[in-house]
């Protein structure tokens, strides 16, 4: 049984169109990446035993604030959950990014964490 021209065509373009939107996707999934890579390690170091100039909050949702603006990613201080249980320092930060289709607008949802040991 031979397909029909116009089908095999348009699975060609709807493969088309899901490659597009994913390469669309990686890089904003990458950023994500490296933005939760510097939490966990701002966290880890930050409040390490036997540290006398821990940063106070504010400094450290500065720099999460920085490190995601050279990464192009939304975050405001706000975003930025700081708390210290039991003495270890936890940081949260929750996130969303807008993605513009062509027919369809989307947010992304993150987060991003990271605790002392």
């Amino acid at each position: 049984m031979k397909l029909p021209l116009w089908r095999l065509v348009l699975g060609v373009l709807v493969l088309a169109a899901m490659a597009a939107i994913l390469l669309t996707l990686i890089p904003v999934y990458f950023e994500n990446y490296q933005l939760g890579q510097y939490v966990r390690q701002l966290a880890r170091n930050s409040n390490a035993p036997g540290v006398p100039d821990a940063p106070d909050d504010a400094k450290l949702r500065a720099a999460v604030v920085a490190r995601a603006r050279e990464l192009d990613l939304p975050v405001e201080p706000g975003d930025i959950q700081i708390t210290r249980p039991e003495g270890k320092l936890q940081l949260e930060t929750k996130y969303a990014v807008q993605m513009d289709f062509p027919l369809y607008q989307v947010d992304l949802h993150f987060r991003a964490n990271g605790a002392s040991r």
